[in-house]
């Protein structure tokens, strides 16, 4: 094993991080924080280099594969990569250039931004290509991509058919339950879909395909009436996607549904051209579903029978686009908390959840009692300090993504200080 040590100045005291290999890096003393890949400079980065010295863009997520190999999204370098067990690192996919994610081979396939990494139960990887608007299967076998879902337009069509000729908006994370349907959570849609056995998708969290809020109506540009066409509202029940391009939608933006049943339950999920990814998913074994409710500033969760409640955070009882979120709560029940945009779940075997509270810069835990506390980062607080030390002495800068790895290590994406650092059990 390579030994190389990296070292932090903070605050005058010299602190060792962790190594260039996964194996060294596990060996941190419980509560340490390290960095597990990245430089914390901005790159492309190569293959071959050690995670210490490869270069990452902006990484949004990781999740380990069956293998127990980690995959990390790669997410402005529009690649996914690995690191292999003699301590290289490795693209799985992506050529690190924009493109429309055509199918083929997984390593010449040009992505657009992917956000999430999952795997089916016959261990294929499904790919969320996030702006791309689908969903891909790698064999990792042989290295093919195959488009599963999504047509690559955006917009909201297919409810009631196959999930290939379906129409997604961002779906930016996918999960599989107990019986192997996978779930995409469809951020620019505000919705939740499941994919059958039979390869059918429809909606489990948010309305049906026949909504349209009759409360709601679109502004009509100056000099145009209501039945132009630039005043069109588009619903996939009455119009193709095509028939709607470049035509306005309503989209189901809101916050509704505790207490009730998913049809009734409303999300805000970001969903302009300029939206930065939000919303990801986690599933329990009993199938509950934890999303994060990045803009009402809650995580929420829809158990097996399709009852949602809210988890964590304590935004306004009613939608307000305009509420910020903040911090505070530690120490208390997890439902009188606040957060600010928390955009990734992740449930540890404890049942403990953890949330990436980005905007606050740190990572909450909800224990299985539904207190709150902080498990890394300083809240309210950003930054690129403290490896080495403890976790919430640590400085990180909107971390976007967090799992938990084989053995119960926190791992997080630290997005724009271009890292994934861990936090040892």
């Amino acid at each position: 094993m390579r030994k190389q040590l990296l070292t932090l100045a903070l605050g005058g005291v010299l602190a060792t991080g962790c190594t260039d290999t996964v194996d060294d890096c596990a060996d941190r003393t419980s509560g340490t924080i390290c960095t597990f890949m990245g430089t914390g400079k901005a790159g492309l980065g190569h293959d071959g280099d050690g995670p210490l010295a490869v270069q990452l863009y902006m990484p949004q997520d990781l999740t380990f594969g069956p293998d127990e190999q980690p995959y990390i999204l790669d997410w402005n370098n529009h690649r996914v990569r690995t690191v292999d067990p003699d301590g290289s690192v490795r693209t799985v996919i992506g050529t690190g250039e924009l493109g429309d994610a055509p199918d083929g081979v997984a390593t010449e396939t040009r992505l657009n931004h992917p956000t999430h990494v999952s795997f089916a139960p016959d261990g294929a990887l499904i790919l969320s290509a996030w702006h791309n608007s689908k969903v891909a299967r790698v064999d990792l076998t042989n290295g093919s991509i195959k488009t599963i879902c999504g047509t690559g337009g955006r917009s909201y069509f297919g409810d009631g058919g196959p999930a290939h000729d379906a129409v997604l908006d961002l779906p930016v994370a996918t999960v599989f339950d107990s019986q192997g349907r996978m779930i995409i959570a469809d951020q620019g849609n505000q919705r939740l879909r499941r994919v059958d056995h039979e390869g059918n998708i429809d909606t489990i969290f948010g309305p049906d395909k026949t909504w349209l809020d009759a409360s709601q109506a679109w502004v009509c540009p100056d000099g145009a009436s209501p039945g132009d066409m630039a005043c069109k509202v588009c619903k996939a029940a009455e119009a193709s996607d095509a028939a709607c391009e470049g035509q306005p939608r309503m989209r189901p933006v809101g916050f509704a549904g505790d207490g009730a049943s998913a049809p009734e339950a409303r999300m805000f999920t970001y969903f302009s051209q300029a939206a930065a990814p939000a919303g990801r998913i986690a599933i329990g074994p009993d199938d509950t579903i934890y999303l994060a409710d990045t803009g009402n500033h809650r995580i929420r969760k829809m158990t097996k029978d399709g009852t949602v409640s809210t988890v964590a955070g304590s935004g306004p009882a009613s939608f307000d686009k305009e509420y910020a979120g903040g911090y505070g709560g530690d120490g208390g029940p997890a439902t009188a908390a606040k957060l600010k945009q928390p955009r990734d779940v992740a449930l540890g075997a404890d049942g403990t959840l953890y949330i990436a509270d980005t905007d606050n810069h740190c990572i909450r835990a909800v224990a299985p009692d539904g207190t709150i506390r902080t498990a890394a980062g300083v809240c309210g607080s950003k930054g690129d300090a403290g490896d080495g030390g403890p976790a919430t002495a640590a400085l990180l800068d909107r971390p976007h993504g967090v799992e938990i790895g084989p053995g119960g290590a926190l791992y997080i994406a630290d997005t724009q200080n271009h890292r994934i650092r861990i936090v040892h059990p």
